[in-house]
C-alpha cells in the first residue's frame, strides 16, 4: 500500500469529534474548572458498570473520551481508527461504517459489564473507576479489514508487512496479551474482545448478522406465502395480511365472457350474428 489512504467524510467527522472531545476533556480536567471539580465532570462521561442501567448514554460518551493526562492516548486512538478505516468506509458507505464503529464500542462495554458481574476473583475482570476509550472500535476495524482483505498486505505500525489473515490473528493475540500482562488500560482488558466479536459478526458482504436477518425475513415471507392460497381467497378466509383501514372488503366476483354470452338473447334476424 503506497502512501496514506484518504479518509472519507464519515471518517473525517469521527476523527474531528474524537480530537475535539479530547481537547475539551483536557481543558476541563487540567484548567477550567480543573482540580477535583474537573475530574468529577470528566467521570460523568466514563463508564461505570454500577450506573449504566440508570445512565445508558455513558455507553457512547465513554467511547469518545481519551486520557486528559498527556496527548499520547488521543494520538494512538486517532491513528488506530484511521489506519484501516478508509478502506472500510469506501466498501460499506458512510452509514454502515458509522454504525459499525458505534456498535463495536457498545458491544465492548456490554461485554466488560457482563464479565464484571461474574464472580471472578482476579481484579482484571472488574472495572475500577470509570472506563473510557475507543480500543474496541480500533480492534473491530482491524478484524473487519482482515476479513474483507484476507489476501492483501498492509504494513503493521507502518513498518511490518502482514497479510489480512495474519492481521486477524495478530489482533486477537494483542487482546490476549492485554490479559496475560495485566496491562493497565483505560478501557479495561475485556472491552477489546467486544471489538473482535463485532468485527467478526458485522464484516463481509453480507455480514453474518445481516445474513441471519435475511434468512429470518425469508422464512417469515415463506410462511406468509404458504398461508395465502387460492382456496382461502375463494372461501373468504382471513389472511395473515391485515387490510388497510377504510379499504372495502375483498370479495370474489364470478362471471366472464361465457356467462355474458349465455344471458344474451338470440336476435330474430340472423344477420346480426355475423
Amino acid at each position: 500500500m503506497g502512501g496514506l489512504p484518504r479518509p472519507g467524510r464519515a471518517l473525517k467527522a469521527v476523527l474531528i469529534v474524537l480530537a475535539a472531545v479530547s481537547i475539551l476533556g483536557a481543558i476541563v480536567v487540567n484548567w477550567l474548572p480543573g482540580g477535583e471539580t474537573g475530574a468529577r465532570i470528566f467521570l460523568l462521561g466514563t463508564l461505570d458498570p454500577a450506573r449504566v442501567l440508570h445512565q445508558p448514554w455513558r455507553l457512547l460518551t465513554a467511547g469518545l473520551l481519551t486520557s486528559p493526562k498527556g496527548f499520547g492516548h488521543v494520538v494512538m486512538t486517532l491513528m488506530g481508527i484511521y489506519f484501516l478505516s478508509p478502506d472500510l468506509e469506501r466498501r460499506w458507505g458512510a452509514s454502515r461504517f458509522v454504525r459499525f464503529l458505534l456498535t463495536s464500542v457498545i458491544v465492548g462495554w456490554l461485554l466488560a459489564i457482563a464479565v464484571d458481574a461474574l464472580p471472578l476473583p482476579h481484579p482484571i475482570f472488574h472495572a475500577h473507576g470509570g472506563l473510557f476509550g475507543a480500543t474496541a472500535a480500533i480492534t473491530a476495524t482491524s478484524i473487519a479489514w482482515s476479513k474483507e482483505n484476507a489476501n492483501l498486505k498492509v504494513r503493521l505500525f507502518f513498518v511490518v508487512p502482514v497479510s489480512g489473515r495474519q492481521l486477524f490473528w495478530v489482533t486477537i493475540g494483542f487482546c490476549v496479551l492485554f490479559l496475560v500482562y495485566f496491562q493497565d488500560m483505560n478501557e479495561g482488558a475485556i472491552a477489546p474482545f467486544g471489538g473482535v466479536l463485532t468485527g467478526v459478526l458485522m464484516s463481509g458482504s453480507p455480514s453474518p448478522v445481516r445474513a441471519l436477518w435475511l434468512k429470518l425475513k425469508l422464512a417469515v415471507l415463506r410462511r406468509q406465502k404458504n398461508a395465502i392460497t387460492v382456496e382461502s381467497i375463494l372461501e373468504g378466509k382471513p389472511t395473515t395480511k391485515r387490510p388497510r383501514p377504510g379499504a372495502p372488503p375483498l370479495r370474489v366476483v364470478y362471471g366472464g365472457l361465457e356467462d355474458e354470452l349465455k344471458k344474451r338473447k338470440v336476435p330474430k334476424d340472423k344477420r346480426h350474428l355475423n
